[in-house]
């Protein structure tokens, strides 16, 4: 379907959650998915479990991406899909590998043990070109990078590949993944390998802003070429800063304060919402500055 959505400040998404706050513009280009055509799936978190009132509803993992027309949108030949957020992103230096952005596909891994998850290989890994501004008028476009790439979202660290239910340990998507790793990596691992990788991060393309020039940035830009060969579908696009949301409902609140409560003193806990490897009183103050 092609055409060209431009909704201005079309915000959906409430000011200080990680994720990108606002549609600026569609074009859904040529070739796409038909019916993926929905923008406004891309504000938000990545999606932790996807087919929800379908016949076969799963966790989002590696191997299950989310996949009805509500959670992702294609991008065919020749489109574009810009997003912003209601802060500047900045570059930082203590983030995890320098990492400053986090873009969310819908890629999977290809099993080749089913449904045990022993990683075969990469499918849905179709491209798309990632652009930067700090004003929407001028853009930096980030080389040698997939918009819809590695790695895999992955919702829940105490779920399987394929579990109808959600588990109870959600990953959080503003930790990226460490960008030493390749599929070379992982191509025959376990599952349980898998999970030590991803190591609490939801996976997704990580981009350090400071390596590009740019200081901040407010908006994001993923364009498909005319040439290319395969349309791209887009899931979320997330600060990689502190976590101010980890309950992922869009609104930094109580249950956000619970959930860094419940994980006082643990090392490994979706309440470390700063990264520094402890649930503390830093996490709460984290929380309470972006309380709305």
């Amino acid at each position: 379907m092609a055409g060209l959505i431009g909704l201005g400040l079309a915000s959906l998404v409430s000011v200080g959650t990680p994720w990108a706050d606002t549609l600026v513009s569609y074009d859904a280009g040529q070739g796409g998915s038909p019916g993926y055509d929905e923008p406004l799936a891309t504000l938000g978190p990545p999606e932790r479990c996807t087919g929800e009132g379908t016949s076969t509803p799963l966790v989002v993992s590696p191997y299950s991406p989310a996949w009805t027309p509500s959670e992702v949108v294609s991008i065919g030949l020749g489109g574009s899909l810009t997003l912003s957020f209601a802060e500047p992103i900045q570059d930082d230096p203590s983030n995890l590998w320098g990492i400053d952005l986090i873009v969310f596909g819908n890629a999977g891994l290809i099993d080749m043990a089913f449904p045990t998850g022993v990683c075969g290989g990469l499918f849905g890994g179709d491209g798309g070109l990632i652009e930067l501004s700090l004003d929407g008028v001028n853009w930096i476009t980030v080389p040698a990078t997939d918009a819809d790439g590695l790695w895999p979202t992955m919702g829940w660290i105490d779920a399987g590949p394929y579990d109808a239910a959600e588990g109870t340990q959600p990953t959080d998507p503003t930790i990226p993944m460490n960008p030493s790793l390749t599929l070379g990596d992982i191509n025959g691992i376990t599952y349980e390998e898998l999970i030590s990788h991803y190591d609490r991060s939801a996976g997704g393309t990580g981009i350090d802003i400071g390596a590009l020039g740019m200081s901040s940035v407010q908006f994001v830009r993923i364009t498909v070429p005319t040439d290319a060969f395969l349309a791209i579908e887009i899931d979320a696009i997330v600060d990689a800063g502190p976590n101010t949301d980890p309950s992922g409902d869009s609104v930094v609140g109580v249950d956000d304060l619970l959930i860094v409560i419940a994980g006082w003193d643990d090392s490994h806990h979706s309440g470390d919402v700063n990264h520094d490897g402890t649930v503390n009183v830093n996490d709460l103050l984290v929380i309470l500055e972006a309380w709305q």
